[in-house]
């Protein structure tokens, strides 16, 4: 048997030599190792890459378990024996094969795309992990297995100098122009929030069109960025399927959340979520696992700022939400209720502003100084409210003064 059926990159690999080491350490120190992130931050890239680069460690070699296409999750333990290669002409089980092949190896075995089975495929793990003291997993999904011992590498979104490398590597792959390292770049890769999937479908675009008129159309990033080429996993194939598969995996409530989320800008805390989104349908007391739903599957990220905890969701995350706010045409209603929060905020905020909690006052304000700014947009927007924006932006004269 071949020590790997890992597949050959398909492209030079770009950036993330941190997460790299921090993953290669992981998997020095726990048996059962987990890559998370949103839909097309690169997890699975980064997790072949690195079970590559370590494969030397494990006497029988590293072992590849695509899940992702997978719909029935009876057929996991068929999965594993093809993908180690096993043959078994008795009637035993595929889990009986599995355990005594896996009994007395040192190997590693990579599971890709689990998330969809993982009430299934979190039993089988911890049953394979607890029969071969050698066996060592390393798992790239959008959910953790909750296992015990389970170590998680939560990938975020690549920095500005990676974003800005990769968009460059495959916008000269493309046949683009060479991109300069100016503002305009800087700023598409901050706006496609340094996922990798949203640069490489960017820089397909740039033969076609510049970086400002990428830039002009990412309101519109769905259909912007919607075709990755032949022999792309179909989850990878668009943006927008990359990050619907993450929508399909929520619960109805959850999307409910991820839906009103997307009138937040900018960090947004608990107490606001719970104000803004609650309602009949959404009752107060779920917010809190509501959120915490979201957070598991890195649609909601936290955020600590100067004020307290925080959160927030990327762009690309919040303008899939605010399409499906706006199929329920609930988009209005969301937005005048946040406009409420941020304009009772800045209220509390001005009259503390001489107390003793300036400080925290301070900073809760810069803090939620995206959210101020959106909730005085829609003051501005709404001819009704144009009273509403003055009494705002009066409020909020300690801000502006400093």
């Amino acid at each position: 048997m071949r020590r790997s059926n890992l597949p050959a990159e398909p492209n030079r690999f770009v950036g993330r030599a941190g997460e790299q080491a921090e993953l290669a350490a992981l998997l020095g120190e726990s048996r059962l190792v987990t890559v998370l992130g949103v839909g097309g931050v690169g997890k699975t890239r980064l997790a072949l890459r690195v079970a590559a680069a370590v494969q030397k460690r494990y006497g029988e070699g590293v072992r590849l378990a695509e899940l992702a296409p997978l719909r029935d999750p009876g057929l996991i333990e068929h999965a594993l024996v093809e993908a180690l290669g096993l043959t078994d002409h008795t009637l035993r089980a595929p889990r009986e094969v599995l355990v005594e092949h896996l009994a007395d190896r040192r190997l590693l075995l990579v599971l890709d795309g689990f998330e969809h089975l993982v009430e299934a495929a979190a039993p089988l793990v911890h049953a394979l992990l607890a029969a071969a003291p050698g066996l060592t997993v390393l798992a790239a999904g959008r959910l953790p297995l909750r296992l015990p011992g389970e170590a998680v590498l939560a990938l975020a979104p690549m920095d500005e100098p990676d974003a800005l490398a990769l968009l460059a590597e495959r916008a000269a792959r493309a046949g683009a122009p060479a991109l300069p390292r100016d503002e305009a770049v800087r700023e598409l890769c901050r706006r496609l929030d340094g996922i990798p999937l949203a640069l490489e479908l960017a820089a397909g675009r740039l033969p076609l069109l510049s970086v400002e008129q990428l830039l002009a159309r990412l309101d519109d990033r769905f259909r912007l960025l919607g075709d990755g080429g032949r022999g792309v996993p179909p989850r990878h194939r668009t943006l927008r399927t990359a990050i619907g598969w993450s929508h399909e995996l929520c619960t109805p409530r959850e999307r409910l959340l991820w839906a009103r989320l997307s009138v937040f800008a900018g960090p947004f805390d608990l107490e606001a979520v719970e104000y803004v989104c609650g309602g009949p349908d959404l009752p107060q007391e779920a917010v809190l696992d509501l959120l915490g739903g979201l957070l598991a599957q890195s649609l909601v990220t936290r955020e600590d700022t100067a004020a307290g905890p925080g959160y927030r969701m990327l762009d690309t995350v919040a303008a899939y939400g605010a399409e499906w706010l706006a199929a329920l045409g609930d988009t209005e209603r969301m937005r005048r209720r946040h406009r409420d929060w941020y304009m009772g905020l800045a209220t509390w905020c001005e009259l503390e502003w001489f107390s003793p909690r300036q400080a925290e006052v301070a900073a809760r304000t810069a803090a939620a100084l995206p959210n101020l700014r959106a909730a005085l947009d829609l003051c501005l927007e709404l001819p009704d409210d144009a009273h509403l924006a003055q009494h705002l932006a009066g409020t909020l004269w300690f801000a502006w003064v400093g």
